[in-house]
C-alpha cells in the first residue's frame, strides 16, 4: 500500500502574520503534512516593520506584549534576555531585534515539528491562484513557473506600497526627487547632508524617516506637511497594561451611534483623570471592545469617523515609543524639524535638482510654495485594493473572488478567516489574516491582535472539512 502523501498548506507572505500562522501549523500538525511559507524574498518575518537594522527604530508596543503566541506572554522578553540583553517588559526595544525572534520561532517550530511534518520555504511571487467556484482544490502559480497544489492557503499578505499622493499636474513618484516609499529607495543614502527635505505625512512613518536622517547625520532642513499636523503621542517610560476597571466589560455595548460612541469615550476619559489615571488606560482598555464597537457603527457612521475622526485617534492609539518622541521634540525644538498644516496641491520637478512644493494651510484660501531637494511619501501604507498592483490581489480582485471594503480598509472574510467572493460566498480553501482585517475588526494592525487572529487562522485551518490529518491537542 502506498504512502499518504503530505497534505501542503500554503502561507503567503512572512510577514509576522504569515510567520505566526506557520508556527501554529508546525506545532500542532501531525504527518504527513508539508508547510509551505511563500516570500518574494528570503528576509522571512522581517518585511517593513522589522527589516531595518537602525537601532533607533524600536517597536512601538512595549517587548512584554510582543510574543508570537498570545499563551506564552514572555516570549519575546526571554528571548531578548536569552541574549544577555538588559531590557525589561515595558520597555521598547530595537525591531531588528523581533524579526531575530521570528526567524528563531519559525526554526525552533520547525526542529520541534512531528514526524512527516516538514516546513518548505519558498522564494517567489505568487501570481494567481486557481481554483474552483467554491474555493476548493486551490492551485498557487509562482512567478519561478512552479506550481502548488494545496489543500489549504492562507493569504498573510501584509501592508502594501503607499499610494502616491494626489497632485494637480502628474507627478512620477518612482525617480527622486520624488519618493513613493521611504524603505524601498536609496535616495536618502546619498542625499546631501544640508538638503532640505519635505516628509508629506506627520505619522509613525514620518517619524521613521526623521530618525533615519538624524542617525545619517543629516544637517538640513526636515519638514512635515500632512492636513491636521497631528503627531503620534507617545507611550509613557515603561508602559504598563491599562488600569483595571476603567472600561467595563459591556462598554458602549449597543450604542450605534457615533457621536455617542464619541462622548462616552470622553466621560470615561474625564472620569479616569479624575481618579488619578492616565488618558492611555482608557484607550488600552478599549482595545478589546474595538471590533464590536466598529461593527455596531453603519457604514455611514464609519465613514464619518474614517474621514473624521480616524486622525486623531491613530495618533492617540498607535503611540510612538518614548526614546523617539523624545527625539521628534528635541528636533523640533532645535528648528531643524518643523510642522506644516495644510493640504498638498501639486509638485513639479525642477532643475535645481528638486522639486517645487504647492500647498493650501488648512482654512487658508491661498496656496503657498516653497522648494526641496527631496520629497518623500510618508502617508503609510495603502489598503485600497482597488488601487493596488498586486499581481495576485488584482488577479483574485478582477475575478470577484475579492469583496473589497467601500472604505478602501482592505477586505472581507467570514467567521472562519476564509476570504468571501463579490458575491458574498465564501472561498472554502482561501482564508486571510493580516492588517487588511481592518475593514471589520478596525483592530487589527498591531501583534497584540494580529497573533490572536492568526493562532485563530491556524486552527480553522486544522478544522477544515477539507483537511482530514490528525492534530495534536
Amino acid at each position: 500500500m502506498s504512502a499518504q502523501p503530505p497534505l501542503t498548506f500554503a502561507i503567503v507572505g512572512a510577514g509576522f502574520s504569515g510567520m505566526a500562522v506557520a508556527v501554529q501549523l508546525l506545532q500542532r500538525l501531525e504527518g504527513p503534512a508539508r508547510v509551505c511559507l511563500i516570500n518574494r524574498s528570503l528576509s522571512f518575518g522581517r518585511g517593513m516593520a522589522y527589516g531595518t537594522n537602525s537601532p533607533s527604530h524600536l517597536l512601538n508596543v512595549p517587548a512584554g506584549r510582543m510574543s508570537i503566541d498570545p499563551a506564552q506572554e514572555s516570549g519575546f522578553i526571554d528571548y531578548v534576555r536569552s541574549r544577555g540583553l538588559n531590557f525589561h517588559a515595558g520597555d521598547f526595544v530595537p525591531r531588528s531585534l523581533y524579526g531575530d525572534y521570528l526567524e528563531r520561532c519559525l526554526l525552533r517550530a520547525q526542529s520541534a515539528a512531528a514526524d512527516g511534518v516538514k516546513l518548505e520555504l519558498v522564494e517567489a511571487e505568487v501570481l494567481r491562484i486557481d481554483m474552483d467556484a467554491d474555493g476548493r482544490s486551490p492551485v498557487l502559480h509562482l512567478n519561478t513557473g512552479r506550481t502548488i497544489e494545496a489543500a489549504q492557503v492562507v493569504l498573510a499578505l501584509g501592508n502594501f506600497t503607499p499610494r502616491a499622493p494626489a497632485t494637480q499636474s502628474p507627478a512620477n513618484w518612482m525617480h527622486a526627487p520624488l519618493v513613493n516609499d521611504v524603505w524601498s529607495h536609496g535616495v536618502l543614502d546619498q542625499l546631501d547632508a544640508d538638503a532640505s527635505v519635505l516628509l508629506v505625512g506627520t505619522g509613525l512613518t514620518a517619524y521613521d524617516a526623521v530618525l533615519r536622517l538624524l542617525d545619517q547625520g543629516h544637517r538640513g532642513s526636515i519638514t512635515m506637511l500632512s492636513r491636521r499636523a497631528l503627531l503620534p503621542q507617545p507611550h509613557r517610560e515603561q508602559e504598563t497594561p491599562p488600569a483595571a476597571g476603567l472600561v467595563p466589560a459591556d462598554a458602549l455595548k449597543g450604542v450605534t451611534s457615533l457621536r455617542a460612541q464619541m462622548r462616552e469615550v470622553r466621560r470615561m476619559i474625564r472620569d479616569s483623570a479624575a481618579a488619578g489615571h492616565d488618558w492611555r488606560d482608557v484607550i488600552g482598555g478599549l482595545r478589546a471592545h474595538t471590533p464590536r464597537l466598529w461593527q455596531q457603527l453603519s457604514e455611514r457612521s464609519r465613514a464619518q469617523f474614517v474621514r473624521h475622526l480616524g486622525p486623531h485617534w491613530d495618533t492617540h492609539r498607535h503611540r510612538a515609543a518614548p526614546a523617539i518622541y523624545r527625539r521628534i521634540q528635541a528636533a523640533l525644538n532645535a528648528g531643524q524639524l518643523s510642522v506644516l498644516q495644510g493640504r498638498l496641491v501639486d509638485v513639479t520637478v525642477t532643475d535645481a535638482p528638486g522639486a517645487r512644493v504647492t500647498w493650501r494651510p488648512r482654512g487658508a484660501t491661498d496656496n503657498r510654495t516653497g522648494d526641496y531637494r527631496v520629497v518623500i511619501n510618508c502617508t503609510g501604507p495603502s489598503s485600497d485594493l482597488h488601487r493596488v498592483s498586486d499581481p495576485l490581489i488584482a488577479q483574485l480582485r478582477d475575478a470577484g473572488a475579492l469583496r473589497v471594503d467601500p472604505l478602501a480598509l482592505g477586505l472581507a472574510v467570514d467567521d472562519q478567516y476564509r476570504v468571501l467572493r463579490r458575491d458574498g460566498r465564501a472561498l472554502q480553501g482561501v482564508r486571510y489574516v493580516g492588517p487588511l482585517l481592518k475593514a471589520q475588526h478596525w483592530e487589527a494592525t498591531a501583534v497584540p491582535e494580529l497573533r490572536v487572529h492568526a493562532k485563530s487562522v491556524a486552527a480553522c485551518v486544522l478544522k477544515s472539512e477539507t483537511v482530514a490529518l490528525d492534530v495534536r491537542s
